[in-house]
Protein backbone atom coordinates (compact mmCIF):
# COMPACT_ATOMS: atom_id res chain seq x y z
CA UNK A 1 0.00 0.00 0.00
CA UNK A 2 1.46 3.78 -0.63
CA UNK A 3 0.88 6.61 1.22
CA UNK A 4 1.35 10.21 -0.42
CA UNK A 5 1.26 12.83 2.13
CA UNK A 6 1.32 16.62 1.30
CA UNK A 7 2.70 19.13 4.05
CA UNK A 8 1.69 22.95 3.39
CA UNK A 9 3.23 24.90 5.73
CA UNK A 10 3.06 28.61 6.60
CA UNK A 11 5.63 31.32 5.40
CA UNK A 12 6.42 32.62 8.93
CA UNK A 13 9.56 31.86 10.74
CA UNK A 14 9.31 30.12 14.54
CA UNK A 15 12.57 32.95 15.07
CA UNK A 16 11.42 35.80 17.12
CA UNK A 17 11.47 39.27 15.20
CA UNK A 18 12.07 40.92 18.92
CA UNK A 19 15.06 38.27 19.33
CA UNK A 20 16.69 39.29 16.30
CA UNK A 21 16.46 42.74 16.33
CA UNK A 22 17.65 42.37 19.82
CA UNK A 23 20.56 40.35 18.30
CA UNK A 24 21.56 42.55 15.59
CA UNK A 25 21.42 45.91 17.55
CA UNK A 26 23.98 44.62 19.52
CA UNK A 27 25.79 41.87 18.20
CA UNK A 28 24.89 42.45 14.53
CA UNK A 29 28.32 42.80 13.28
CA UNK A 30 29.47 39.78 14.88
CA UNK A 31 26.25 37.87 12.68
CA UNK A 32 24.79 36.76 15.71
CA UNK A 33 21.12 37.26 14.91
CA UNK A 34 22.39 35.60 11.50
CA UNK A 35 23.48 32.74 13.81
CA UNK A 36 20.44 32.64 15.45
CA UNK A 37 17.92 32.26 12.66
CA UNK A 38 20.18 29.45 11.48
CA UNK A 39 21.92 30.95 8.57
CA UNK A 40 25.54 29.58 9.67
CA UNK A 41 27.33 30.04 6.91
CA UNK A 42 26.91 33.66 6.35
CA UNK A 43 27.04 34.75 9.69
CA UNK A 44 30.82 33.48 9.59
CA UNK A 45 31.02 35.40 6.24
CA UNK A 46 30.03 38.56 8.04
CA UNK A 47 32.03 37.61 11.01
CA UNK A 48 35.07 37.71 8.72
CA UNK A 49 34.24 40.98 7.42
CA UNK A 50 33.63 43.20 10.66
CA UNK A 51 36.99 41.75 11.43
CA UNK A 52 38.31 43.47 8.21
CA UNK A 53 36.60 46.51 8.80
CA UNK A 54 33.25 46.16 6.50
CA UNK A 55 30.88 44.08 8.73
CA UNK A 56 29.12 47.18 10.09
CA UNK A 57 27.22 47.81 6.53
CA UNK A 58 25.96 44.50 6.33
CA UNK A 59 24.62 44.33 9.51
CA UNK A 60 22.83 48.09 8.74
CA UNK A 61 21.20 46.70 5.98
CA UNK A 62 20.32 43.43 7.93
CA UNK A 63 18.44 45.63 10.40
CA UNK A 64 16.22 47.12 8.33
CA UNK A 65 15.47 44.24 6.29
CA UNK A 66 14.19 42.99 10.02
CA UNK A 67 12.42 46.07 10.57
CA UNK A 68 10.70 45.86 7.24
CA UNK A 69 10.03 42.33 7.62
CA UNK A 70 11.55 41.03 4.58
CA UNK A 71 14.23 39.46 7.20
CA UNK A 72 14.12 35.53 6.48
CA UNK A 73 15.31 32.16 8.60
CA UNK A 74 17.52 29.60 6.62
CA UNK A 75 14.53 27.54 5.17
CA UNK A 76 13.28 31.08 3.54
CA UNK A 77 10.48 32.12 6.20
CA UNK A 78 10.17 35.83 7.14
CA UNK A 79 10.89 36.55 10.23
CA UNK A 80 8.37 38.65 10.59
CA UNK A 81 6.32 37.84 13.89
CA UNK A 82 7.26 39.90 16.96
CA UNK A 83 6.31 36.94 19.22
CA UNK A 84 8.44 34.15 17.30
CA UNK A 85 5.71 33.09 15.18
CA UNK A 86 3.71 30.90 18.19
CA UNK A 87 0.56 32.51 16.27
CA UNK A 88 1.21 30.76 13.08
CA UNK A 89 -1.54 28.10 12.28
CA UNK A 90 -0.45 24.41 12.19
CA UNK A 91 1.02 22.90 8.88
CA UNK A 92 -2.51 21.36 7.09
CA UNK A 93 -1.34 17.54 5.87
CA UNK A 94 -3.21 15.81 3.63
CA UNK A 95 -2.54 11.79 3.67
CA UNK A 96 -3.95 9.71 0.52
CA UNK A 97 -3.68 6.04 0.93
CA UNK A 98 -3.46 4.12 -2.39
CA UNK A 99 -4.60 0.44 -2.95
CA UNK A 100 -1.56 -1.93 -3.44
CA UNK A 101 -1.52 -2.83 -7.38
CA UNK A 102 -3.01 -5.43 -8.64
CA UNK A 103 -0.57 -8.34 -9.03
CA UNK A 104 -0.81 -10.71 -12.22
CA UNK A 105 -1.52 -14.22 -11.39
CA UNK A 106 1.68 -17.03 -11.97
CA UNK A 107 2.00 -18.47 -15.24
CA UNK A 108 -0.05 -22.01 -14.93
CA UNK A 109 2.38 -24.89 -14.76
CA UNK A 110 3.37 -26.53 -18.10
CA UNK A 111 1.43 -29.37 -18.89
CA UNK A 112 2.99 -32.63 -19.90
CA UNK A 113 1.86 -34.41 -23.03
CA UNK A 114 2.04 -37.81 -23.60
CA UNK A 115 5.60 -38.22 -25.35
CA UNK A 116 6.58 -35.76 -22.35
CA UNK A 117 8.05 -36.56 -18.94
CA UNK A 118 9.94 -33.78 -15.93
CA UNK A 119 13.02 -34.65 -15.50
CA UNK A 120 13.90 -35.73 -11.70
CA UNK A 121 17.29 -33.46 -11.27
CA UNK A 122 15.98 -30.40 -12.29
CA UNK A 123 12.05 -30.27 -13.20
CA UNK A 124 12.32 -29.28 -16.96
CA UNK A 125 9.82 -30.60 -19.12
CA UNK A 126 11.91 -33.18 -22.08
CA UNK A 127 10.52 -35.61 -24.86
CA UNK A 128 10.67 -39.23 -23.85
CA UNK A 129 12.89 -39.98 -26.90
CA UNK A 130 16.13 -37.77 -25.44
CA UNK A 131 18.33 -39.32 -23.24
CA UNK A 132 19.57 -35.97 -21.40
CA UNK A 133 18.07 -33.42 -20.30
CA UNK A 134 18.59 -30.19 -22.34
CA UNK A 135 18.72 -28.13 -19.30
CA UNK A 136 20.42 -29.83 -16.64
CA UNK A 137 21.96 -32.76 -18.69
CA UNK A 138 21.29 -34.95 -16.01
CA UNK A 139 20.35 -38.62 -17.58
CA UNK A 140 16.68 -39.38 -18.31
CA UNK A 141 14.67 -41.99 -16.35
CA UNK A 142 12.43 -44.09 -18.74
Amino acid sequence: MSTTVHVHQSNVSPYGKTTTLLLCLFLGGFGAHRFYVGKSGSAVALLLLTFCGFGGIWAFIDLIMILTGSFTDNFGRYVSSWDGGSQQPAPIVSVTTHPPPQQAPPPPPPQKQADEMFCNTCGALCKKAETFCRNCGAALQK
